[in-house]
């Protein structure tokens, strides 16, 4: 049962994070009108809240099939072919914050500079993090620096976003901030045998799914911002692969000490 739902995750979330982008590139092109509001009577953020609902909730009972044993560093692969998504992710996030920093055009705050920083060390915090995987050994306090960072993300986005009027326009993205920093600090634990699989699991494939759904404002122009765009990419992708590699067949597999001995006797 446990192997034959980790196969099917990550199709299905494939195709959940597919209809979500669709389901909002088509509410971008009809739903607003030419001031750039709904018109009275509008469904769109009812589907929109539905749709996320719904996928949130049958990855929830999907997960709740899979390896519930606490998780370890061991649960990540040492395998090389992991390396390249989890030094991309570490590549969106850097170059993220360095567009930040780098803008001539707008003028930061302090906050706003300090959380640029956070994002260049995160950066490196996960490329730190993805070549001790990739050895067989793990780092904690990297893996804790992006969850830091996540938090303080939200925090410091939250504020501007409450003062949005239209809530269609900031559900998605918070969401998928809400889910990367869920995800990433379930993954922090793992470094310390407490990791949550199923957890990480969820709230990572939730991310990337409300991550894609995301981008099609950036693309589409309804909201700016290049460096917003590339963190965000760049965490939902480590969230992602994350999740990837907790799905593989010998973590799913994997049984309690206790449990093997009995088997054997």
């Amino acid at each position: 049962m446990e192997q034959r739902t980790a196969k099917g995750l990550p199709p299905l979330a494939a195709l959940a994070a597919a209809a979500l982008t669709a389901l909002r590139v088509f509410h971008l092109k009809t739903a607003f009108d030419e001031n750039g509001l709904l018109p009275p009577g509008s469904s769109a953020l009812t589907l929109t809240v539905v749709a996320s609902a719904l996928v949130f909730c049958v990855l929830l009972v999907l997960t709740l099939r899979l390896n519930r044993l606490p998780g370890t560093e061991a649960c990540f692969s040492a395998s090389k072919r992991w390396l390249l998504p989890r030094l991309t992710a570490a590549a969106l996030l850097f170059a993220g914050g360095a567009t930040m920093l780098l803008d001539g055009t707008a003028a930061l705050t302090l906050a706003q500079r300090l959380i640029a920083v956070g994002a260049l060390a995160a950066a490196l915090g996960m490329v730190g993090t993805a070549v001790s995987s990739a050895r067989g050994a793990g780092l904690f306090w990297p893996r804790l620096l992006l969850a830091l960072f996540t938090g303080a993300w939200l925090v410091l986005r939250f504020r501007r976003w409450s003062q949005d009027p239209l809530v269609i326009r900031v559900a998605p993205l918070l969401l998928a901030w809400v889910c990367s920093m869920v995800a990433t600090m379930l993954l922090s634990g793992f470094s310390l045998k407490a990791g949550r699989r199923r957890g990480a699991v969820l709230f990572g494939l939730c991310a990337g799914c409300f991550a894609c759904m995301t981008a099609a404002d950036y693309l589409l122009e309804l909201r700016s911002g290049l460096s917003e765009l590339l963190v965000l990419l760049g965490v939902a992708l480590w969230c992602v692969t994350a999740a990837l590699e907790l799905l593989r067949p010998e973590v799913q597999n994997e049984t309690a000490p206790e449990e093997t001995e009995r088997i054997e006797n």
